[in-house]
């Protein structure tokens, strides 16, 4: 809700919907008891929460440099472009300007040739997902793939929730230019059965959900997962023509493992969200 379109309304009506009462309201949840629950598990409070996931997406539309400062500001809700300066250079300390010079002049450099896309028109698949927050790297260790994945396998398969293929997948939410590494949010995911029904306890850390359907542009990428970063940032200059990139997130598809796989070896699939 927080990162989306708000060109038209006005930042009151943003401020409603993102208050903590109605969010309390949604979540069926008394407010303190909101309020305690969410920096348990995010260890900050919800207002903490939205300024910074706000000036992340701020700064999201900065980087991708196709909007003017004063539609960026009606973008994510500000009631005028001053207040969006403001609160930028209190966090940041500099300007839109200024700070969009830094994010532009941040780039990454992959080092290798990208065989050519293809276009994938894809249904929903379902998955099993463990949630992680905390700097990407962890995410190549073997002890991260025990705590995530092969716990995913086994609770699958004793479910007898497990397709005929085995199908691991993955969803980094946040650009690492922009948010802070301890910060970073990620879904480790294990695509189950179709149609059949699971769901579960509320105090399992496994939950399900449906990767979207969609139009995707797949890349390919070979090597070490640290070079996504100049992965991402090099394909994302080269979608399809006449497509521009989607709204749901950016997947990854892992064809191999850390575990048992030559670091040189590992293939991912990168699978963009196209929209014409």
């Amino acid at each position: 809700m927080i990162q989306k379109n708000w060109t038209g309304k006005t930042a009151d009506e943003f401020n409603r919907l993102i208050s903590i009462p109605e969010l309390a309201k949604m979540a069926c949840m008394s407010v303190r008891n909101l309020q305690l629950m969410f920096k348990a598990y995010t260890s900050e409070t919800l207002h903490q929460y939205i300024i910074r996931t706000r000036m992340e997406y701020a700064q999201q539309l900065l980087k991708d440099n196709k909007k003017s400062i004063a539609e960026i500001y009606e973008y994510i809700g500000f009631a005028n472009q001053s207040a969006l300066n403001n609160t930028l250079q209190k966090k940041y300390n500099l300007t839109p300007r200024e700070l969009q010079k830094k994010l532009l002049e941040t780039s990454h450099t992959y080092p290798s040739y990208i065989s050519p896309y293809r276009i994938v028109e894809s249904e929903t698949i379902p998955v099993l997902f463990l949630s992680y927050i905390g700097n990407y790297d962890t995410c190549s260790t073997v002890a991260f793939e025990t705590y995530t994945w092969d716990c995913l396998y086994e609770y699958a398969k004793e479910n007898s929730l497990l397709p005929d293929k085995e199908d691991y997948w993955g969803i980094a939410y946040d650009d690492t230019d922009i948010t802070s590494l301890e910060k970073c949010r990620f879904y480790a995911c294990i695509a189950i059965q179709k149609g059949i029904g699971t769901n579960p306890p509320l105090t399992s850390p496994i939950k399900h959900m449906d990767l979207p359907q969609g139009t995707y542009a797949v890349y390919v990428h070979q090597g070490d997962y640290a070079l996504l970063d100049a992965f991402y940032e090099t394909i994302l200059k080269q979608l399809p023509q006449f497509y521009s990139l989607g709204e749901t997130p950016i997947l990854e598809h892992y064809l191999n493992s850390p575990t048992d796989t030559d670091v040189k070896e590992l293939l991912t699939e990168v699978w963009i969200p196209i929209v014409k």
